[in-house]
């Protein structure tokens, strides 16, 4: 199928950069289009969080978004790479932006993303959370934070030791299933938008994260349809205020 850049990746378009994406873990960041010159096949978008330089090392970058065709949702990309960073970049009626400016190659193609955008834990968006393993129920932040969760799971960091012994969750093996408690919050708005259940399988562990700490990785591998819906609302919600606090900062 033969993809239109022209009418897909205009001014105004919200996108995604995902950084190596034929890999097992890409990274996804959210971003907005605000200019494309469809004759050099350059795209100027908003500086995503954090901030994408020339020297940003990667394997693979492409430029993706969302379209709906032949009642089908679409995700297109199309490869790219970064050529110029601007400090400045001037808004129409507004302050000065940070942007980035990508050349892109054709063909643009029909896309999947291994791993679902992985929304990072800010001051506003956050997940409590509580694991049941061995009848035992461990909590956030107490005994483990979160650091980020996507549609398709989480990323857990956990103290390693406690008083020169292991933590019982630091000993998880990969293949471990377990049931989670999930809490969205919006800490601008009372209580949790959602509280579900779902069960998880430790997928990845990463061992040295951090002198203290170990990075477990999980996939949700029962959700309800409702709660997922739940869960993608509450994470579409905070991409797009994510893009809005982007667009403003200059």
């Amino acid at each position: 199928m033969n993809f239109d850049v022209k009418k897909i990746f205009f001014p105004s378009v919200g996108v995604n950069l995902v950084f190596n994406i034929n890999t097992d873990f890409p990274i996804s960041k959210s971003s907005i289009i605000y200019d494309a010159d469809f004759k050099k096949q350059t795209i100027t978008l908003a500086q995503p969080n954090p901030p994408i330089s020339l020297d940003t090392h990667f394997q693979q970058l492409h430029l993706t978004t969302v379209v709906d065709m032949n009642q089908r949702r679409l995700r297109i990309g199309i490869r790219c790479r970064p050529i110029q960073v601007i400090s400045n970049y001037p808004m129409a009626g507004g302050l000065p932006v940070k942007a980035l400016v990508v050349q892109y190659n054709l063909p643009a193609t029909e896309t999947n993303i291994r791993s679902a955008f992985r929304l990072p834990m800010t001051s506003r968006y956050t997940v409590k959370a509580k694991i049941i393993y061995n009848k035992q129920e461990y909590r956030t932040p107490g005994d483990f934070k979160i650091k980020d969760i996507s549609f398709s799971g989480l990323a857990l960091v956990i103290l390693e030791r406690k008083k020169k012994r292991n933590t019982p969750l630091s000993i998880l093996k990969v293949g471990t299933e377990m049931i989670m408690g999930l809490a969205l919050v919006d800490r601008i708005q009372p209580g949790a938008i959602g509280t579900f259940p779902v069960s998880v399988q430790v997928v990845r562990i990463n061992m040295n994260y951090s002198e203290t700490h170990i990075l477990i990785g999980l996939k949700i591998i029962n959700i309800t349809k409702k709660n997922q819906e739940v869960l993608n609302r509450f994470i579409h919600t905070a991409q797009i205020e994510e893009l809005k606090r982007i667009s403003k900062k200059g």
